[in-house]
Parts: structure tokens; sequence; C-alpha cells
């Protein structure tokens, strides 16, 4: 799988190989489902928070006496049956929506999605990007000879000209390339790798291959010998 690779000035001057592992996979979508939620679990914040009636700063006396009254037997006023009393069941800040999934998964899911952007062509690969100090007029100028897509995902391997020159457009967002994620990818069109990136990206999403385990092999016993009767002697 090859990439447009393209000069600081918008011109495209070759093609880039990808790495296989990443861009040229099987697509699972049900792993890309998997790390999706997973994300969006784990950036969840448990703000809902309700108080139990023991929390709650109300009188602990017995409302009535327990007989005579003819009516319902009441607590104090922190019982939740009664306004301004705690809330049973409530929500919690306590709560974990954390979820897990190997790393061999996660790496799946990120190759799977990398690939879909690989066949749809919208991988590209930038050279470099130097300047003496940083320009969004000059990255504008670069963003607008590219192919036209509604957003794009700068991956960046440490450039703090290219940070500085894109991240104050609209619908553009510089990541470094070890932060790349599954969310990102599905909220941005088309994806600007530095060619560094590339290389980078490979080698640190590396996905370990299954080892075939070799069967053993029993080593044949030999064959026992019977062993030869004494005969008996005449005393």
């Amino acid at each position: 799988m090859k990439a447009p690779l393209y000069s600081q000035d918008g011109k495209q001057t070759g093609e880039v190989e990808l790495p296989a592992h990443l861009f040229a996979s099987k697509v699972n979508a049900s792993l890309v489902h998997s790390a999706l939620v997973r994300q969006c679990a784990n950036a969840r914040q448990s703000s809902a928070h309700t108080l139990r009636r023991g929390e709650v700063e109300r009188s602990t006396a017995k409302i009535m006496r327990q007989k005579g009254s003819g009516r319902a037997r009441k607590g104090d006023r922190g019982s939740p049956i009664l306004r301004g009393g705690g809330v049973a069941w409530g929500p919690r800040n306590t709560k974990n929506y954390a979820k897990a999934m190997p790393k061999k998964q996660r790496r799946l899911a990120l190759a799977s999605m990398l690939t879909a952007k690989a066949k749809d062509s919208k991988i590209l690969a930038l050279e470099s990007f130097t300047l003496e100090n940083p320009k969004t007029k000059e990255f504008e100028k670069l963003r607008s000879s590219l192919p036209k897509g509604k957003s794009l995902l700068v991956v960046h391997n440490r450039n703090e000209v290219l940070v500085k020159s894109s991240r104050n457009l609209k619908f553009v967002k510089p990541l470094l390339v070890n932060l790349l994620n599954p969310h990102d990818l599905t909220k941005f069109d088309q994806i600007l790798f530095e060619k560094a990136a590339i290389e980078e990206a490979g080698k640190i999403f590396k996905i370990e291959q299954k080892v075939k385990k070799t069967e053993k092999v029993e080593k044949e016993k030999p064959a026992k010998t019977p062993l030869k009767k004494e005969s008996a002697g005449v005393v």
C-alpha cells in the first residue's frame, strides 16, 4: 500500500510505502466498535451524585409514634419516601465506567481504521514542514493544495513549527504519532502524516504475529527384551 507524498509547497513529489501491518491489514468492524466504546467509556466522568438518607442534613428523630396513630410507620425525615430526604439507589460519583481491552486487539482496531482510510485514498504524506517562525498562512496554502476533505488530522513527530502553524485552523487537529487513536480517525476525513511519523507509527504500533507451536514428536521407546527364565536345577 502506498500514499502520495507532498512537498511543503503542496506539490506531489512521489509516493511513500506504508507499513503493511497498519495500512494493509484485515478490516475488523467488531474490533473497531469495541475500541470506540472503550475509548468513550474511559473518557466518561461520573459527575452525577445523590445523597443517601444517612448523608442528608435532616433530623434523626422519629416523626411520630410507632403505634396508635392509624397511619403508616415513619422513621426520621431523611427517609427516601419523604420530601427532602435521601435518594434510594441514586447515581454516585464513585462509579467507574472504564473498560479493558487487550493491547493486541486495540492495535488491530487501529490498523483496521487506517486500512479503511488507505483504501479510500485518505492517507497523505508530507516530506517536511520547516519555517523560521510558525505561520498559519503557510500551512493554509499547503492545505488548499491538498485533495479537498472536510477535515484534516495532522500526525507529526514532535514538529513544533507544524503544530503551531496548524492548530488555529478550523477542522484541523495536530496530533503526536504515539497518541493516534480510533476516535480521532472517525472525526477527521483525511490523515496527513509526516514521512518520519509513518515510520515511527510502524514501530510503535507493531503487531506481534502468532507463533505456531510445533507438535512434539514422541521418541520411540526401545522394546523390552523378555527375561530368560532360569531352568530349575536338580538338587
